[in-house]
């Protein structure tokens, strides 16, 4: 991730340094757009200390993980933290994981089995997709970062469209 360094001096020079940089600084959002963060979730500091949010050394690998499509539990064995400083991390960022892919039917990612209501099979398990579809569902675990610019995917609870990344 290329960091703006130039953004960050200018509000270093600005405020003396960044924690007395205000929210609401246009400076600092552009920063947060720049470095891909959508929603930092800001703590009122008269709540209890519990609530604060610390940031660790290991929110970026937790961060990048999770952009790459990896659930919790994965991230959880990949990092050794828990599930619950996991999803602490990824909530005060305001991200969301990303649904991992059960398979590719014809040559589009597959997140669920409803999202092959597209092509009018409706099943309840691999086994009976592969029936209906003389086996070309193939049942492989993919995540985000398997697929290559250009590749189509569903998404879970929509069976209406195909995206491209």
């Amino acid at each position: 991730m290329d960091i703006p360094y130039d953004l960050i001096h200018q509000l270093e020079n600005k405020y003396g340094t960044m924690i007395n940089v205000p929210d609401s600084d246009p400076l600092l959002i552009e920063l947060h757009k720049k470095i891909g963060i959508k929603n930092i979730k800001h703590t009122n500091h008269r709540k209890i200390y519990r609530r604060h949010y610390v940031p660790h050394y290991y929110d970026d690998e937790i961060i990048e993980l999770n952009r790459k499509g990896y659930s919790i539990n994965e991230i959880n064995y990949m990092t050794k933290r828990s599930n619950q400083t996991i999803s602490n991390i990824l909530h005060n960022f305001g991200l969301k994981t990303k649904d991992p892919y059960i398979g590719i039917y014809k040559g589009i990612y597959i997140s669920s089995l409803q999202n092959l209501l597209y092509w009018g099979i409706k099943a309840r398990n691999a086994i009976e997709v592969n029936r209906k579809t003389n086996q070309q569902f193939a049942t492989k675990r993919y995540h985000w970062c398997d697929l290559s610019e250009g590749d189509k995917f569903m998404i879970r609870g929509n069976n209406t469209e195909i995206f491209t990344k």
